[in-house]
């Protein structure tokens, strides 16, 4: 076996000994720098990690351009506003899991569920389009050549050195204009870029999520916010919540109706909160649905 060199050194000698890309379930990795750690050691412990996130995510090996490999992979969560984190406390933990990919040419962002599968959206952001971009702490701080700047809380503890070390060894020219200058999304299908606030691939025409649709549902339908955007749990839980608070207002509405004493107060503060309530589901679902996720769950992965 070939000696180990420090991360970033292009001279390592490969240790595929068929002289291609090393695959796993069929996606092409990177065999030198994904099963090291951070000084470029191999560590069993690492491959054991890398291996279990590529199971998670096999469909990637259809998005990676031709001699693409795969250096990396880790967890961490979607960028968060300030409004999103107020109204959903650490809710956030729950619903903005995401993985990360790591190639020598960009970075795929996938959000997924709570057990890291895959909600089916995916973005990129391509080094090229990057003025800067670094790990500080257990975040990934990007800045595009737009001006426009992204924050990814919480890089798994494991891989935010060899992130780190990684991202150290880009050598990037911020007064360079890139190609598309921001983080752009990807159709799950086709693959292909999407234009920003597009309803449809151009490709393949695939239809994702509605936010007009899931601003709908959260005034009209119990939960229905949670249940369109498939957290169909979360829905549930709402639903209730907000079955309880529509009983009691029915209930004091009816005594009401019969004359009887009612204090105010047992109609205003339930009503408030039910508002209060769809609100936050509307522009908490609102905010889930900017990764373009599919309209359908069952549409086909085809590289066009």
């Amino acid at each position: 076996m070939s000696s180990v060199q420090a991360l970033g050194n292009d001279t390592i000698q490969s240790q595929n000994i068929f002289g291609q890309p090393l695959a796993i379930f069929g996606v092409p990795v990177d065999r030198e720098k994904i099963f090291t750690n951070y000084k470029g050691v191999y560590k069993s412990r690492v491959e054991k990690r890398q291996r279990k996130l590529i199971v998670k995510s096999t469909f990637i090996k259809f998005f990676l351009h031709h001699g693409e490999t795969i250096q990396c992979l880790t967890t961490g969560y979607s960028p968060l506003s300030v409004k999103e984190q107020m109204l959903t406390g650490l809710a956030f933990l729950y619903f903005r899991r995401a993985l990360f990919v790591i190639t020598e040419k960009r970075i795929l962002h996938i959000p997924t569920r709570f057990n890291r599968s895959p909600r089916g959206a995916v973005s990129q952001i391509l080094f090229e389009d990057c003025a800067r971009i670094e790990v500080k702490g257990r975040a990934l701080h990007v800045q595009y050549k737009n001006g426009r700047q992204e924050v990814f809380p919480y890089l798994g503890r494991k891989e935010k050195k060899k992130v780190r070390a990684l991202l150290s060894k880009l050598s990037l020219s911020p007064k360079e204009a890139g190609q598309l200058k921001g983080r752009v999304y990807l159709c799950p299908s086709c693959t292909h870029a999407l234009p920003a606030g597009s309803a449809l691939c151009g490709t393949c025409n695939l239809a994702f999520k509605s936010t007009f649709k899931t601003r709908l549902y959260s005034l009209l339908v119990p939960g229905g916010g949670y249940f369109y955007g498939r957290y169909p749990f979360v829905g549930a839980g709402v639903a209730l919540f907000e079955l309880c608070l529509v009983a009691i207002l029915v209930l004091k509405g009816m005594e009401m109706h019969k004359g009887l004493p009612v204090d105010l107060n047992l109609l205003i503060v339930p009503a408030l909160a039910l508002l209060l309530e769809k609100f936050i589901m509307a522009f908490h679902t609102e905010r889930l649905l900017e990764d373009y996720v599919p309209e359908k769950s069952d549409y086909a992965v085809r590289k066009i």
